[in-house]
């Protein structure tokens, strides 16, 4: 049952019983949504809603089934296909099994197929410290062989050099912001009635400056990425552990693995099954691990109950911030940074807080019943844990929509053309949710592949005073007026006011060419923008892209003064897409994900 269908279940029940009226009155007299949830909790426990606990334990058999359908793609040359069964091998061997190791071996003899001598050696290695049949050992040993002769260079078959052309144009110069630490000092953060907190421009900003750099509280990966991703620091590195109890995430080294469960993965472990059997939502799930790692993260109870407190009654002025040698600093990884994000509560529907009402008590009641972590020896600490993480929970399902941000990247096409967007992970970026809306912003978020990191780089010259503007998904290239406004009314609750819904710019196909554009631009435009320039780049080429960078940062400052026309837009989507292959692309074979499901294959769901 999906958490959808177990909405749908309770609404049909209660309109049954002729209780939405009654219900809804109900939810409009609290004022905490502690009190929202635990009532709702109530009513789905009277009506025997809350979905059974899954359990899926480490099978030898799960894991041969796998590797079976591993090395029939291995023999088909298919492998990256044959990667990820491996990997799916993997996850389901008990650790140090005879299965895990020959998973292990089977995933080096891949990577040696591949020519990723260190990754096949990494393999190798961990193979011989567990228990392996007898009749792989001259396999690995002469696996290990090739792979020593070939490492001449180590760093240059790792290919981790960086190019220091693209680390320049992708790094922050410049000091930052005492206050906001991942913020360049250009910035600053105001507020008023209108706007709410938002940041604005301290000094002029050119087109290609890099503003912000943001590490996140937590990330949630995508479940398509779990075989190809480390699940804690999202790094692609291909010699990936699984987690030792459940059968679902992979980590890049064994301090993500260690970082993961401290933080989070502990609680987290045993629920895995539900929560991809259930198909919630990677906000609802971020939701939930924000509220995990809150906890986590505090000596007890009592200490989060404290930390709340202040953080909702601080000043508008130190708002989110904690205070850290005597300084007051707003950063990511403290949690009041993102509690206190708004959750925009006063202007949702009560169907909308029922709903995800109904979320939060599903939620609360893994927690609660298949869990330690509401546990105290202090009673009256358990009854009070208990509402702060019923209220805790709504809060966050309600600020993660609105707030949080995905990591994407491009992806190859099967011709070869890396044009289609791939989503990776979301994250909860304190810095970036204080950002407005406009369907024609002045900057652009990009994340380095393989990275949790988040940068902002101007898309538009930005004078002093002038406020900072991201685009929440809705362009004004892309979306008509009516379809930008609708979309932003339902998901974030306000109406835009933005230049271009103002004076209602056009879609992009029905843009004017610049009318009075110097000849000189128009010559610059044409040799940048040329057909045979963004064939290169849509090839991945990166020294094109290089190449390109600054004199089309100079073209956008020039375009600026006739947006909005084609010229401008064409350059604009330009520097994106050169910032997409500094930031790192994704293989088509890579970009493919392999069937899995929260269950193992049925035949084998009874023994597992």
């Amino acid at each position: 049952m999906s958490i959808d269908s177990c909405y749908e279940s309770v609404i049909a029940k209660l309109t049954a019983d002729n209780r939405i009226k009654e219900i809804s009155q109900k939810l409009l007299s609290f004022t905490q949504n502690d009190e929202r949830v635990l009532y709702v909790y109530g009513i789905l426990g009277s009506l025997d809603a809350f979905p059974d606990l899954i359990s899926v334990s480490k099978s030898e058999d799960v894991s041969l089934h796998y590797r079976l359908l591993g090395n029939q793609h291995y023999g088909r040359k298919e492998n990256y296909t044959a990667l990820q069964y491996y990997n799916l091998s993997l996850l389901y061997a008990p650790i140090g099994s005879v299965c895990y190791s020959v998973a292990l071996s089977n995933r080096s003899a891949v990577f040696l197929s591949l020519r990723k001598y260190d990754e096949c050696l990494k393999d190798v290695e961990e193979v011989f410290k567990c228990e392996f049949p007898a009749n792989l050992n001259n396999k690995l040993i002469k696996r290990k062989e090739t792979c020593l002769n070939n490492l001449v260079n180590k760093n240059e078959q790792n290919g981790h050099k960086e190019n220091p052309e693209i680390k320049k144009i992708l790094s922050l110069e410049g000091p930052k912001d005492p206050r906001y630490v991942c913020a360049s000092a250009k910035l600053e953060v105001v507020y008023n009635e209108k706007m709410g907190r938002h940041v604005v421009a301290k000094e002029d900003i050119k087109v290609g400056e890099v503003l912000v750099e943001e590490e996140p509280y937590l990330v949630i990966l995508l479940s398509s990425q779990y075989l190809v991703c480390c699940n804690y620091c999202l790094s692609r590195s291909m010699n990936l552990l699984p987690c030792h109890k459940c059968c679902y995430v992979l980590y890049c080294s064994e301090a993500c693995r260690e970082n993961a469960w401290k933080e989070y993965h502990k609680i987290e472990c045993s629920l895995m099954p539900m929560l991809l059997h259930m198909e919630f939502t990677k906000l609802e799930w971020l939701a939930l691990r924000t509220v995990i790692k809150a906890r986590n993260e505090h000596k007890n109870w009592t200490d989060l109950f404290k930390t709340i407190e202040e953080a909702e009654n601080s000043n508008l002025e130190y708002k989110g911030h904690v205070k850290v040698n005597d300084k007051w600093v707003y950063d990511s990884k403290n949690y009041v940074s993102i509690h206190t994000l708004s959750s925009n509560i006063d202007k949702r529907s009560i169907s909308d807080i029922f709903q995800k009402s109904v979320t939060a008590a599903v939620f609360l009641d893994m927690l609660f019943k298949y869990t330690n972590f509401l546990d105290s020896e202090d009673i009256d600490v358990k009854v009070k844990a208990k509402q702060c993480v019923a209220g805790n929970l709504l809060h966050h399902i309600m600020t993660v929509p609105i707030n949080m941000h995905g990591i994407e990247s491009t992806k190859q096409s099967a011709n070869g053309n890396y044009v289609d967007e791939i989503n990776i992970a979301s994250g909860a970026y304190a810095y970036h949710s204080l950002l407005n809306h406009s369907c024609s912003p002045n900057v652009v978020r990009i994340n380095k592949l393989g990275s949790t990191l988040m940068s902002l780089i101007a898309l538009r010259p930005i004078k002093k005073g002038m406020q900072i503007f991201d685009n929440y998904g809705s362009h004004h290239a892309l979306q008509d007026y009516v379809t930008r406004q609708r979309s932003l009314k339902f998901q974030y609750k306000f109406t835009c006011c933005c230049e271009a819904c103002v004076d209602r710019w056009p879609l992009y196909f029905q843009m004017d060419s610049g009318l009075n554009l110097p000849l000189k631009v128009i010559k610059k435009k044409k040799e940048l923008l040329s057909s045979d320039v963004i064939e290169k780049l849509q090839r991945g080429d990166i020294n094109t892209a290089i190449k390109l960078y600054k004199p089309l940062c100079e073209l956008a400052e020039s375009l600026e003064p006739y947006a909005p026309c084609t010229e401008l837009a064409d350059c604009q989507e330009t520097l994106k897409q050169c910032l997409q292959i500094f930031t790192g692309l994704v293989p088509y074979d890579l970009s493919i994900s392999v069937e899995w499901g929260a269950k193992p294959p049925t035949q084998y769901q009874l023994k597992a």
